[in-house]
This record gives C-alpha cells, structure tokens and sequence, in this order.
C-alpha cells in the first residue's frame, strides 16, 4: 500500500475507536476525530503558506495537541522538526539556526526563546486538562501571529490530506539530546520508518489491543516514533502524559491501572526511580494482572536493576536495540534470556555484524564494533548550514557500539567505542565495570571513566551514586572487596567518586563527557589512598 493508503486504511478500520486519551482528564479522541484534527491543522498551515517539504519547528509539551500537530504536518507533507520546550535558550536557538524552519509552531508559555527569530511564529494554545498554555496577551503579537486552538479549527472540507505523501518524503528532522556536544540534527524518510514500525511490531505481537503509556517526552524518537509513530500504525491506543520524572513517579501506576494500560516503554532510569520511589502494591498488582508487554531501551540496562525490577512487578522485560539513526535494529520475545548485554536478533531485512578494525570480522563470540546494513536507515546528517548531506543505506552503518554475536545470530552490547579505555595497552570495557560495582549493596548506579595516567596512559575512575543515606566511607571496603573478587586486576578502578546524581540526557543515557568533567574537578579537590589496593602508588578515592 502507499503512504496515503496505509494511513487511510488504519483510520477507516479503528474510526471510532480511541487513539488518544489524556492521562490528566476523561479526554478521548478516536481515529475519526484525530484524522479531522490533524487534517484541519494541516488546512490552517497550508493556509499561513506552509508547503510541501518546509521544515516545520515546534516547541510545544507533552500533550494532545502536539500528536495533532505532527500527523498534520504529515498529511501537508511538511518536515517536523520537534525541539525539546525544557532546553536551555541557547540549544533552542542553535537547533532553529542549524534547520532553518519557514515556520515555528511554540506554545504561548514555550514562545521565548524563538521570537528573536525572522521565521513566521505560529502560537498554539493548549487547554484540556492539566495540561494548558495560558495566554498571555504580552506575547500573542509575536511576529504579527495570533493564537489558534486546534478545537477551534473547522472541517478541512477544501483539503486532501497526504495528497502527494511518497514514502521518499522527509518526515522528521530529530536533534539528538547530545550525549558530549551540541545537538545534531538527523533525518528520516516517511516510508523507511512507517516499514521499520511495521516490522517491529509484527516481530513483538504488538496490534490494536495494545495500549501505550506515553511518559517519554514526544521531541525525541522514544515519544515521537516508539509511543506516537508505531502505536498510530497498529491501531493501538496511547495513554498520553507530562514527561516522567521523580514527582511523577507517584502516581505512576495509578494513572497506568486507571487508563488500562498494558504495554509499557521505560528507559532504565525510568526503572531505577520507580524502584525507589514506589511505596505501594499497586504497580506490583497491576503488572501482574495487566501488563502485556514491558520494552526497555534508549540506553544500557543494568543487570541488578533488571533483576530487581523483574521481581518485584513480575514482568519479563524486553531489551531492544536500535539507534536514532537506524530506527529498530532488533526483537526479543519474552521468553529469551541470553544474559546480560542480549538484545535480541535482527528484524527481517536487517544485517548485522561485529568487526575489528573498523573492516576485519571479529572471531565469533569476540568484541568489536556492531555494524549495521539496514533498508530503514536514517536519510542523513544536517550540516552546518541546514543542507542534508545524505547517507547510502546501501553501506554498512558504523554504531560506535561494542558487541558481539552469540549463538542464532543474537546479538549482546557490552559498550560504547569511544567509552573504552586503554590502561597500558589493555581495552577496558567500562560496561563490565559498572555491571560488576552495580551489585554492590548500597550502590544504586555507577559511571566509569577513564583519566590521563602518566605511566598507562588511561586510568579508571568509579563515580558512584549511592542509595539515600548511604555515605561512601561506610561502603568503601566493601566496594572495593568485591571489585578485588569479581574484576581483573587491569580492571580494578584506580579511584572512587561519589556523586548525587548523574547527568542525563533526555533519552536517560549517562553524559559520560559530563561526568568527566565532574571527575576532573573532584580529583582537584581530595583524594585518599586506597590500602593494599594492587595497583599503581598513586591509586586512591576522592570524595
């Protein structure tokens, strides 16, 4: 089927279904009454001089509005290019520098950092729920715009939506959230991810019975394809929330139990605050009498929260593996359990392969770089002046990824190739490191970087975030027992750091050059000896 046909047919089949509920209020909005939304926003921006290919900025929560909004610029055929409302001015303004939008879409609270810009502003308020933009009559004359509300919008009577989609169209420009540097902007085709979507799901027994649990915030691929994209394609039903964050991982599975949903997506940091802020037996019960299917991604897992997290709720979680750039790259059924780092085998179409030296295969069951040859790659990096410089998906994609291939053509991640660390000519992997200080009682996570060694070249450092109210000096032996017990000699941390909390992106991967930094600052101010530790004499802890 095309484009067109395909969205069509879901809309026809699921019309008076629900596609959308409001996990703040008893708002529903079917498939019938999504599509005339969608396609009476599409009106209005093609109304405004919104064409086919423009690039379409927009700063705007969590909410229904902002899925309206996307599909409307699908249906125009127009490029979103979400931006995150919670980012720093300067990132705002750097992201609509780098893409060049004809148009920016911004909430009326989220409009500031954009008005300095000459793009026509586009103010849409939000006003259901919990969830609403006030209108503040000081900024609604932003570049001469007004604000709209989509409710207000008539039929788009004069208006074929997806007209001319083609599966070659642009349909998203996505900022990654920067893991070392600035953002960068990275491309998807219509067709490459509406057919990634497809496979996915068909892989995991996703269909409309499902119902998603939108926490992840809707500017990055997690809320934007995972629990948006995908779940639109299957017919299936999402429960849409504000962000996740610690306050609301209170009423988390409450909110969860009360809209019946059954399939989840969490990031591990995700998983590590609701073992710590859940009090109750709610979560506990509804898992286990309701949850179909619980993905984890976005970011490594950890084996003691897995194992944790698995149980208390009774669920299976199930690790997937993709990139932004590739989309989905594997599957896992519930019932595999391959052990730690496994994330499945590849999607139908989908090569895999682990090499050294950037060409030469790695001996199976050996580390080295994951490489993917993928048809659903990514169209291309943006470059500095907005241009897309275009990728060849006919070429095996270099992940940066450190992994290896196991028995069935499985797949398991054990690190990050610009993570690891070289001590003496030795390649450390800091994954083994963290997974092995991880089962550390008292220890609720762990980052392991290197620093410069005059005689290894590398050394190791643990920064540490401890459980509330567990200090470092009452662990220290214990950690370092057990590092003696269960890692190498090579791999034995030089220093310990603790930290209160570690710097995230918005996906919940560790800044890893963030916490450098931070290491950096911290050797500078104390550091202590560690007594009979095997290593070199200036090895010690800093606090």
């Amino acid at each position: 089927m095309t484009i067109r046909e395909t969205i069509l047919e879901v809309v026809a089949r699921r019309a008076g279904e629900p596609f959308l509920l409001d996990a703040n209020s008893d708002r529903q909005i079917t498939y019938g009454e999504f599509h005339r939304q969608a396609s009476a926003m599409a009106a209005e921006l093609r109304r405004r001089g919104v064409r086919k290919d423009d690039r379409v900025a927009v700063v705007l929560p969590n909410c229904c509005e902002l899925a309206i909004f996307y599909f409307a610029c699908i249906y125009l055929g127009a490029v979103i290019v979400p931006i995150n409302p919670t980012l720093s001015k300067s990132d705002v303004q750097f992201i609509v520098a780098s893409c060049k939008p004809s148009v920016i879409v911004a909430g009326v609270s989220c409009a500031g950092p954009v008005q300095d810009f000459s793009a026509n502003i586009l103010l849409l308020t939000i006003g259901h729920g919990t969830v609403h933009d006030a209108v503040d009559e000081t900024k609604t004359k932003t570049n001469g715009s007004c604000p709209i509300s989509i409710d207000a919008l008539g039929d788009a009577d004069d208006f074929t939506p997806l007209e001319t989609a083609d599966g070659n169209d642009l349909i998203v420009i996505m900022y990654t959230s920067g893991t070392s540097a600035k953002p960068k902007g990275l491309a998807h085709r219509l067709g490459r991810m509406f057919r990634n979507a497809a496979a996915f799901a068909s892989a995991q027994g996703i269909d409309e019975n499902s119902r998603f649990y939108l926490t992840l915030s809707m500017a990055y691929m997690g809320g934007f394809y995972n629990l948006l994209i995908l779940p639109f394609l299957c017919g299936a039903s999402v429960v849409v929330d504000h962000v996740f964050d610690a306050r609301s991982s209170l009423h988390f599975w409450e909110k969860a139990k009360n809209n019946n949903v059954n399939t989840l997506w969490l990031a591990p940091t995700v998983l590590s605050i609701l073992l710590r802020m859940d009090r109750g037996r709610t979560g506990e019960e509804f898992c286990r009498a309701s949850v179909r299917h619980a993905f984890v991604g976005f970011a490594p897992l950890p084996l003691k929260v897995k194992d944790e997290f698995e149980s208390r709720y009774g669920l299976r979680l199930i690790e997937n593996y993709g990139l932004s750039e590739t989309l989905f790259v594997t599957a896992r059924s519930q019932e595999s359990s391959n052990g730690a780092g496994y994330v499945g085998e590849a999607l139908p179409g989908i090569g895999l392969r682990v090499v050294r030296d950037e060409v030469e295969s790695a001996a199976p069951g050996s580390d080295g770089e994951v490489q993917i040859l993928t048809p659903d790659l990514m169209a291309g990096y943006l470059d500095a002046d907005g241009r897309l410089l275009e990728i060849d998906a006919s070429v095996w994609f270099p992940t940066g990824d450190i992994g290896r291939m196991g028995e069935g053509n499985a797949l398991f991640i054990t690190g990050r190739k610009k993570d690891l660390i070289i001590r003496g000519g030795v390649n450390i992997s800091p994954a083994a490191v963290e997974e092995a200080l991880m089962q550390v009682n008292g220890v609720a996570d762990v980052a392991v970087v290197s620093i410069p060694h005059e005689l290894y070249g590398e050394d190791i450092v643990a920064v540490l975030k401890l459980d509330p109210g567990v200090e470092l000096d009452s662990i220290l032996d214990s950690v370092i027992a057990h590092a003696r017990l269960h890692l190498a000699q090579h791999q034995q941390p030089a220093r310990y750091i603790a930290i209160d909390e570690f710097p995230r992106t918005a996906n919940g991967k560790v800044q890893k050059a963030r916490i450098r930094e931070l290491v950096a600052g911290k050797l500078q101010v104390t550091s202590v000896s560690v007594p009979h530790a095997p290593r070199p004499q200036n090895a010690g802890i800093s606090r």
